[in-house]
C-alpha cells in the first residue's frame, strides 16, 4: 500500500466513478497538481452506478446546461474512441398526442441549441430500427448524434484515472472511506478517512449513491435518493454476429412506457448477443435510503445492483412487446437482469456546485453518464475560476446545488412523491427551465 498522503489542494470523495474521474482529469487540465482521490471500494468503481450504467447519450433536453454537458461529453467520449454515434429514436405511440407534442417541442429546443434532431415518420422508424412495429406509433424524434459509450463508461473512468495518476498529479486511495468532514468557521479544512486525516482547502463530493451521507457530515440535507431501475436482458440475439459491433441498431426510447431498448451487438463482445430493455418505475418507485445500502461483501452482485423479480416489470414489459415483439420471442436472461440503483433529485437535475454554507465544499451528485465529462469540466472550471465556464454563464444556468431543511424530505412517502416527479420530468421533460427547490 502506498504511503498515506496527509495533505492536498483538492480531495475527491468518490474517485472511482465517471464524475470523480472527470473532475480529476479536468482539474489537471486547468493546472492543479496535488489532488487526492479516495473511494470506499475499488478505483475504478466496482460498486457504484458507473459500473452498471446503460451508457446511453441523448441530447434532447430543453435547458442549456444539460445541452452543454451532454454535447461536451459526447465529443469527449468520441475523441477517446469510446463512442458509437449510432443515433437514437424516441417514439410517440398512437393515441399519445401529448407525447407527440413533447417530441416536437424537443426538436424545436434541440434546433435552437444547434442540434440535428428532427421528427420522422413511422415508416422511417421501421427503416432505421427494424425491431419496431411501426403500426403502434404515430411518429418519432430522431437524434443522429445519440449513441453509446463503448465498451463501458467504467472503462473510460479507469482510463482517465490511470492517465491522471501517470502525470503524478493525482494520488488515489481505494478502499478508503470518508468518515467525517473538518469544517471550521464555514470553510472546509480537510477530510477524515479510515486511513487518517487529509488536510485540504477544497473537497469535491462525487460519491453518487452515497453522496447524501457525505452531505450529512456537513450538516446539510442533499435531496438525492437511490431508486431501483429494472434492467433486463433477452437472447440470444445474433443479428450482429461476427461484426465486432458493440451495438448495431439505433437506441430506442419509448418514454410513454417509461422504457428504452437496445441491442448489445456481436455475441463475441463483452455483453453481446442480447436485447437490453430498461424501465423507470414512475408510479411506485422503490427507494433505498443510502443508509440501507449493503456493503460490498454483503451484496450478491454489488451494493448498487439488487435482485429483480419479473413480477415487478411484467405490465410495462407486455406493453413493450407491443412495440418491439422480439422481446416476446427471445428468452429472458435472468442471470444478467437486475435492479440497478440510480440517483434522483426532486426535479430530475443534477446536484452540482459549491455548498451555500461551507466554502470549498463542492458537489457533483446525481449526474447521468451522458453528462459525466461535461459536469467534470464544469466543476473544475468553477473551482478554478470561482465561477462556471465562460461557455455557460451564470445567467443561463438553472439552479444547481439543492438542499432542504433538516428532515424536510426524510420520510419515504415524501421522497417517493419527489421520485415520481423526477421520473415524469425525465420521461416528459418540461419546456420551461428548472426552478430551484
Amino acid at each position: 500500500m502506498a504511503e498515506f498522503q496527509k495533505s492536498a489542494d483538492v480531495v475527491i470523495i468518490g474517485q472511482g466513478g465517471i464524475v470523480g474521474a472527470s473532475v480529476a482529469h479536468h482539474l489537471i487540465e486547468r493546472g492543479w497538481d496535488n489532488i487526492i482521490g479516495i473511494d470506499k471500494s475499488g478505483i475504478p468503481t466496482d460498486i457504484g452506478s458507473t459500473g452498471h450504467a446503460s451508457d446511453f447519450c441523448f441530447n434532447t433536453m430543453h435547458d442549456q446546461i444539460t445541452i452543454f454537458t451532454t454535447r461536451y461529453s459526447i465529443d469527449f467520449f468520441e475523441k477517446r474512441g469510446r463512442y458509437a454515434r449510432i443515433g437514437g429514436i424516441e417514439v410517440a405511440r398512437k393515441g399519445d398526442d401529448e407525447r407527440m407534442r413533447e417530441l416536437e417541442r424537443r426538436v424545436s429546443s434541440g434546433r435552437a441549441f444547434g442540434n440535428r434532431v428532427e421528427m420522422i415518420t413511422p415508416q422511417k422508424v421501421k427503416e432505421l430500427m427494424p425491431l419496431v412495429d411501426e403500426e403502434v406509433i404515430q411518429g418519432a424524434l430522431w437524434d443522429p448524434d445519440a449513441g453509446l459509450v463503448i465498451p463501458r463508461s467504467q472503462v473510460v473512468a479507469g482510463e482517465m484515472i490511470r492517465e491522471a495518476e501517470e502525470t503524478g498529479k493525482l494520488t488515489t486511495m481505494a478502499n478508503t472511506s470518508c468518515t467525517g468532514l473538518d469544517i471550521q468557521n464555514g470553510r472546509i479544512k480537510g477530510v477524515h478517512t479510515t486511513r487518517g486525516y487529509i488536510e485540504a482547502p477544497n473537497v469535491v463530493v462525487c460519491a453518487g449513491l452515497w453522496g447524501r451521507l457525505i452531505a450529512e457530515m456537513a450538516g446539510e440535507d442533499l435531496p438525492v435518493m437511490p431508486v431501483d431501475h429494472p434492467l433486463t436482458f433477452f437472447g440470444p440475439y445474433t443479428e450482429f454476429a461476427d461484426t465486432g459491433k458493440e451495438i448495431g441498431y439505433p437506441l430506442l426510447r419509448d418514454q410513454g412506457n417509461s422504457a428504452y431498448l437496445r441491442d448489445t451487438g456481436d455475441p463475441k463482445t463483452s455483453e453481446g448477443g442480447q436485447i437490453e430493455w430498461g424501465y423507470y418505475e414512475e408510479r411506485e418507485p422503490r427507494l433505498v435510503h443510502p443508509r440501507d445500502l449493503l456493503e460490498k461483501e454483503e451484496a450478491r452482485l454489488s451494493p448498487s445492483q439488487r435482485d429483480l423479480e419479473m413480477e415487478q416489470v411484467i405490465e410495462p414489459l407486455e406493453r413493450a412487446m407491443e412495440l418491439t415483439p422480439i422481446l416476446g420471442e427471445l428468452g429472458y436472461n435472468e442471470k444478467y437482469s437486475f435492479n440497478g440503483l440510480l440517483q434522483v433529485t426532486g426535479d430530475g437535475g443534477p446536484s452540482i456546485g459549491e455548498s451555500p454554507d461551507v466554502r470549498g465544499l463542492w458537489y457533483g451528485v446525481s449526474v447521468w453518464i451522458k453528462d459525466g465529462p461535461g459536469t467534470g469540466k464544469l466543476i473544475a472550471d468553477w473551482i478554478t475560476d470561482a465561477g462556471p465556464s465562460s461557455t455557460i454563464t451564470a445567467s443561463t444556468m438553472p439552479a444547481t446545488i439543492r438542499f432542504r431543511k433538516p428532515n424536510a424530505i426524510s420520510t419515504t412517502a415524501a421522497m417517493r412523491r419527489r421520485s415520481r416527479s423526477t421520473i415524469r420530468r425525465y420521461t416528459t421533460a418540461s419546456p420551461t427551465p428548472r426552478a430551484g427547490t
